[in-house]
């Protein structure tokens, strides 16, 4: 039976896990709100009922996963000395830990419907991001959508919530709802024409069939592949913006491989940011440069024609590539960054879900795997929203696969 406090916070899990993703996109960051208002009630539950921690090896391993960030920023942002800025990703990930640690408890006391509730979330946030995007392009003729935000970041959290519809949707009551949503999602995306989210999605897609390989029957594949191609095919000989689009990345990947890299605006632009960043790796490889430091090294690139003037001038010497980003302004901690936000993560839950085909760990690994291919061309956990959302979600995440775990050693230990 749950006390006063915790039937609260029980009604404040659940209801965040639909006011979330359904104002994830559709409002001005009003879903950072109620991500906040959720670390503090968190943290209430942690002190109201006196938490004492007893850390098992999954909950030590969560907590340095969503922690390391943070820490690994200590040490540049000490050299540097005039900005916290490197904090901005590590603080998101480390709000997460009173989430996950409260939740984990509450589940000891009673399992709470979140699934439920999330599904209704992202199922209206879909709905909601696919009319925004279709208002913004069709009615306010925006080149590329954007909501409230950059159109790269919409474009990855719109993809995040077509994925995250898509694979909840296997053992779902709302399978049909949750499958018009990922689609509607996928529109969205499209009309954002952010490449670095649009490339995801047969990625995701190939992720998505190969987990559940024992569960979907060959001819859906083939279904699938030939309906989605049918789909670029179409929409690339009747839309001029989708025709425009990928003219302009064939243009730049010719560019690039002729060697005119300076021609090819946008990713020429990403490649000599990350050559930058390597620079920047090479020069202090133990805890990166400071971002003064990354300027003035890309002015000295520029000077020596080892990139372009347009790329020398990038603010803070801004790598374009959560991977770039860390190696250059954290060094080898940056690469153990990588390994925690991202890779050690995914490797949880996917060995979860080939243990137990549990759904929450399959959906899991697909939400953080979408974040793993984001990152390539975006330093998007340092984003305020994306940030939050990662965390936050993670958080849910961890801590259903800790109740699955909790009950999995109990029900061994009562055979044995």
């Amino acid at each position: 039976m749950l006390n006063t406090y915790q039937s609260f916070y029980a009604k404040a899990v659940c209801w965040s896990c639909l006011l979330i993703p359904s104002l994830l996109l559709t409002t001005p960051n009003f879903s950072v709100l109620v991500i906040g208002f959720m670390i503090l009630a968190s943290i209430g539950y942690l002190v109201r009922h006196d938490y004492k921690a007893q850390f098992k090896r999954f909950d030590k391993i969560v907590i340095f996963c969503l922690a390391w960030y943070f820490i690994g920023a200590i040490p540049i942002t000490i050299l540097d000395g005039e900005t916290g800025r490197y904090f901005q990703g590590g603080a998101r990930l480390l709000a997460a830990i009173p989430v996950y640690l409260a939740l984990s408890d509450l589940h000891k006391h009673e399992i709470i419907p979140l699934r439920k509730y999330l599904e209704i979330g992202i199922i209206l946030g879909s709905i909601g991001t696919f009319i925004l995007a279709i208002y913004q392009f069709f009615f306010l003729s925006m080149e590329r959508v954007d909501g409230f935000l950059y159109s790269i970041n919409f474009g990855y959290l719109a993809c995040s919530l077509a994925f995250l519809s898509l694979s909840l949707s296997i053992t779902s009551p709302n399978k049909i709802l949750l499958v018009i949503s990922s689609c509607l999602g996928l529109v969205s995306v499209v009309l954002t024409f952010t490449r670095g989210a649009i490339f995801a999605v047969p990625l995701l897609l190939v992720l998505f069939f190969v987990l559940n390989a024992n569960r979907i029957k060959a001819k859906w594949v083939i279904v699938c592949f030939v309906a989605a191609l049918s789909i670029c095919v179409l929409s690339y000989q009747n839309s001029s913006s989708i025709k425009n689009r990928i003219d302009f990345t064939v243009y730049e990947f010719s560019s690039i491989a002729n060697g005119n890299i300076n021609n090819a605006v946008s990713s020429g632009d990403r490649l000599q940011y990350w050559l930058g960043a390597i620079e920047a790796f090479k020069q202090s490889p133990t805890f990166g440069l400071s971002f003064r430091e990354r300027q003035q090294l890309n002015h000295q690139l520029f000077l020596e024609n080892k990139i372009g003037e347009r790329a020398s001038k990038v603010q803070r010497g801004h790598a374009h590539s959560q991977y770039f980003e860390l190696i250059a302004s954290n060094g080898a901690l940056g690469i153990i960054t990588i390994m925690t936000s991202l890779f050690i993560p995914l490797i949880l839950m996917i060995r979860h879900y080939r243990k137990t085909s549990s759904d929450w760990a399959f959906s899991g690994s697909v939400f953080v795997s979408g974040f793993i291919i984001f990152g390539l061309t975006e330093v998007l956990l340092t984003a305020n929203l994306i940030g939050f959302f990662y965390g936050f979600m993670l958080s849910i995440f961890f801590a259903q696969i800790s109740v699955e775990r909790n009950a999995a050693n109990i029900k061994s230990t009562g055979a044995s």
